[in-house]
């Protein structure tokens, strides 16, 4: 009797579907950006760029602020007819959040805002009384945080989160007075 050296049939396919399932565990790892990756993304462009509009007020001796919303962020410098866009600073515009993430300011209860001149202006109401008086739709809010051309910066920190993730996802990005900027964790 002879006997013929090879798989069978059963064996092929047991073999062809375990390299597909194998295949499919890593595609669905690899194809999409979980939502913490979303968040360290965000927060390191965030870092990025706060860092070059800091480097840019020093260089040009020039206050600057960020102004942030819960869908955006944006930095505004101080010039000759008060606080202005950057249009030709690209890195300044405005900056959308994608969808699923927020954005939250904190600047109560760090270290020195008891001694901070700003934190005891009611600078909201005042951007409000200012919005209803202005005709001019382009002129920016008053910044949250200040950029000083002395490389002093307004203690903060933002909030990064996934907006419906439970438990919340969130990385935190800030400063006490300067760059760089650094990371905090929940408890802080």
């Amino acid at each position: 009797m002879l006997r013929r050296a090879g798989f069978t049939l059963l064996e092929v396919m047991l073999v062809l579907l375990l390299i597909g399932i194998l295949a499919s565990a890593v595609v669905f790892t690899f194809s999409g950006d979980s939502t913490e990756q979303r968040l360290e993304r965000e927060a390191t462009r965030f870092s990025q760029v706060f860092q070059f509009i800091a480097d840019t007020a020093l260089l040009r001796q020039q206050e600057w602020g960020l102004v942030v919303s819960q869908q955006q962020y944006a930095f505004v410098y101080y010039g000759p007819d008060g606080w202005q866009w950057a249009p030709e600073v690209a890195a300044a515009k405005t900056y959308q959040l994608p969808e699923q993430l927020s954005l939250l300011l904190e600047l109560e209860g760090l270290p020195g805002a008891e001694f901070n001149l700003l934190g005891q202006v009611s600078w909201q109401q005042e951007a409000q009384a200012e919005a209803t008086d202005a005709p001019a739709a382009n002129k920016p809010p008053l910044p949250q945080v200040f950029i000083l051309s002395s490389g002093e910066i307004t203690p903060f920190r933002l909030v990064l989160q996934a907006a419906e993730q439970r438990p919340p996802v969130q990385v935190r990005v800030g400063t006490d007075f300067s760059v760089p900027l650094s990371r905090f964790s929940g408890a802080e």
